[in-house]
């Protein structure tokens, strides 16, 4: 095994039956339940889940924005006539080491991210205090979670304490005492969300999976298309490194959102559901995925004070009472990161090289890094970008030098060195704009705002940021209504500057910074230097042809060519190798890719339609299986040759592609073949069962008869 097992489970039906429901149609190693308020009924499930080694979760017993009591009987009971702490405590205890933890404050970001009319009812959460600078909501939503979470932990029962949750407040819940950080799919945007997720998790040392909410959020039609999408939902939780994954409803019934047309338990939908959640339970029990997450070398730095809800609700901090608070710039850039898994149109420029590499981030994955992270944190990413608000503090420019020094990459704009937290002002300045020792340069005015565009003057010193520099005799490209800073250089170096007119000078263009890059230790500082956000209107062209700039520049040693539905993720084996995530994510075509190592391209590889496929790299030699049902149980080799050892649950067909210069034998399981350079073969794997592992079954993803009947009321 080179890995853990991921858990992949399922929410269940009331009480012990409903446990065996989810042992007896092989749903999962992990279960999301309601616990009843009975406490001989409560011990039976935690020692159901510990006896048959399933993980339980449990749903919330508060009522949403309220501390009242039960709300799986959605029912409001006095204290004393619930289960006392102790008595839900022996029922976690009960479940020993596997028991995963208690959801509080479920979807409390709504309050950031409802309708706001959501929030001004009786019942629920109810909207924050009316606050007038970002710090000061920041604290009242810190406040508010901190809360219901200690009358959580004080009155109902110990941790782990768990949240459930759309939006991009990750780091906050943490913050606010969260032990087990867990994302709502389907809501907002998972690659965006799931990143959130994942940065908060790293920086606060936090396990996290995946809620997927497919019956509610999945689409209002249950087809094809919604079953296909509920698939490639559980692959890319996979991929993007959750720890646990389960459906929230839409596998045992569904009632319809078109139609309002009934899925009961035994119809072909709910049947064909489930067999769609045994296959990805049947992966996870035979593969193991390597520990650590996925390989990540750009953070997308989610900023000191930042009130971006991530989706739905077009205000900053849920701040509803004055028209500064309607979302602008700071939370529109959020939008920008999903360029990142973009292909650049084929008309692009700017783009350059011998292949584009637009369409992946680099290693196919970017974090969502809060700034509050501590130094070596920041330290393992290659390069930290900001997009949206930030509030300059000492302690955080402190990091960020380091960060720099230590050989990271650093983007920022101007309006993100601001030191104070009011949104409706013009920006006061962190150390009244001498960025001397970070930028390599000083703010000491600001110019007027006018229609300009920018000319590309030198390239960055890192020779991969290839920028689009051209004869400044030329139109000035990325054309903006922005405000320019007056700079005084120090050690810093002009990249861009602005200009108005075809005809120029290079040497006055240079005297009109917009993008300064300046050398500390041993990485790269660079700063747009004018007053609007990333994502001002004036400044989106240039905006995302950086973005493209720096994930072009940050690709790894393993890039991946071909269209941009394909997701992927590189993980590290234990003692060497690595294992790659191909994931397409078009419902109804196969995807061809090409994967690049240290500049050498492998064949095509097919990716079916709404499919996921496991290959592993040995240095130079690449392995393609064609079923992900498989895993490594030994490896060794040398220049000439390599030996693999794997376990299959079916007979398949395995690819082996040499990236190097040498011919190279490969032997998997006993039969070899020589590839030569730059080529491919194909071996055929027959089944070979790992001892005990019943992910081997041959029926496994037979849906087999059940004695009772299915109570379809899951937990939400």
């Amino acid at each position: 095994m080179i890995g853990k097992r991921v858990l992949i489970g399922a929410s269940a039906g009331p009480g012990v039956e409903g446990l065996h429901v989810v042992e007896k149609l092989r749903l999962g190693n992990c279960v999301l339940c309601d616990l009843p308020n009975d406490f001989e009924q409560g011990m039976a499930m935690a020692r159901f889940c510990r006896e048959r080694r399933i993980v339980l979760f449990l749903s919330e017993l508060t009522s949403r924005g309220t501390k009242d009591l039960w709300r799986p009987a959605k029912q409001q009971l006095p204290r004393e006539q619930c289960l006392t702490k102790e008595q839900i405590n022996a029922i976690l205890a009960e479940a020993g080491d596997f028991y995963g933890g208690r959801m509080t404050i479920g979807e409390a970001g709504g309050v950031l991210y409802w309708p706001k009319h959501y929030l001004f009812r009786d019942t629920g959460y109810q909207a924050l205090p009316q606050c007038e600078r970002m710090l000061d909501a920041r604290k009242a939503y810190l406040d508010y979670l901190g809360d219901f979470i200690a009358y959580e932990r004080e009155s109902i029962s110990d941790g782990p304490l768990m949240n459930v949750e759309s939006g991009l407040v990750f780091k906050y819940h943490a913050e606010a005492g969260i032990d087990v950080l867990c994302h709502e799919s389907h809501p907002g945007d998972p690659h965006r969300m799931q990143a959130a997720i994942r940065g908060a998790a790293r920086a606060y040392d936090r396990p996290w999976g995946t809620h997927i909410a497919i019956g509610w959020y999945g689409g209002v039609t249950v087809d094809e298309l919604w079953l296909r999408r509920w698939k490639t939902s559980l692959y890319h939780s996979y991929l993007t490194g959750a720890e646990f994954i389960y459906p929230e409803s839409g596998h045992l019934a569904l009632t319809e959102h078109q139609t309002r047309k009934r899925y009961e338990p035994l119809s072909e939908q709910m049947v064909r559901s489930r067999r769609i959640l045994r296959e990805a339970y049947q992966f996870s029990l035979v593969h193991s995925r390597p520990a650590g997450g996925p390989k990540v070398r750009l953070g997308i730095v989610s900023g000191y004070g930042d009130g971006a809800p991530g989706l739905w609700n077009p205000y900053a901090w849920g701040q509803f009472h004055d028209e500064k608070w309607l979302a602008g710039p700071p939370e529109q850039g959020w939008e920008l990161v999903d360029d990142l898994h973009c292909k650049a149109e084929w008309n692009t420029y700017t783009v350059q090289g011998e292949h584009d590499w637009s369409g992946n981030p680099p290693y196919g994955q970017y974090d969502i890094v809060p700034v509050e992270a501590d130094v070596e944190t920041l330290k393992q990413y290659g390069c930290l970008v900001f997009v949206g608000w930030n509030t300059m503090t000492d302690e955080i420019y402190e990091k960020l030098r380091a960060f720099v020094a230590s050989g990271g990459r650093l983007l920022m704009y101007l309006p993100q060195l601001r030191s104070d937290d009011d949104r409706g002002a013009a920006p006061t300045l962190y150390r009244d704009g001498d960025f001397s020792d970070l930028f390599g340069l000083k703010i000491t005015g600001q110019q007027s705002t006018d229609v300009r565009g920018v000319k590309f003057l030198e390239q960055s010193s890192l020779a991969e940021y290839r920028l689009p520099v051209a004869d400044v005799q030329c139109d000035p490209r990325f054309q903006g209504n922005f405000t320019p800073a007056q700079v005084e250089l120090t050690t810093g170096r002009v990249l861009i500057g602005y200009d108005v007119l075809f005809a120029a000078d290079a040497e006055q263009i240079a005297q009109q910074p917009v993008l300064v890059e300046n050398r500390l230790g041993e990485g790269v500082a660079m700063l747009v230097t004018t007053y609007e956000y990333p994502a001002d209107e004036a400044m989106l062209g240039l905006t995302r042809e950086l973005l493209r700039v720096v994930s072009a520049g940050e690709q790894g040693q393993v890039r991946l060519l071909g269209s941009d539905r394909v997701r992927y993720a590189l993980y590290d084996m234990p003692d060497e190798g690595e294992v790659l995530y191909l994931l397409n994510t078009d419902p109804d075509c196969a995807a061809l890719i090409r994967v690049w190592l240290d500049g050498q391209l492998s064949d095509e590889i097919t990716v079916p339609a709404a499919e996921m496929i496991v290959a592993y790299r040995f240095d130079d030699i690449l392995l393609a299986a064609s079923d992900k049902c498989l895993e490594v149980q030994d490896f060794h080799g040398d220049a000439q040759q390599v030996t693999v050892s794997l376990f299959s649950v079916r007979d398949q067909a395995l690819t082996v592609h040499n990236l190097g210069e040498q011919v190279k034998t490969i032997t998997i399981n006993g039969s070899s073949v020589t590839v030569s350079p730059e080529t491919s073969a194909e071996v055929m794997l027959q089944r070979r069962e790992q001892d005990g592992n019943p992910g081997y079954a041959e029926d496994f993803l037979e849906e087999l008869p059940l004695d009772v009947e299915i109570n379809p009321r899951t937990p939400y």
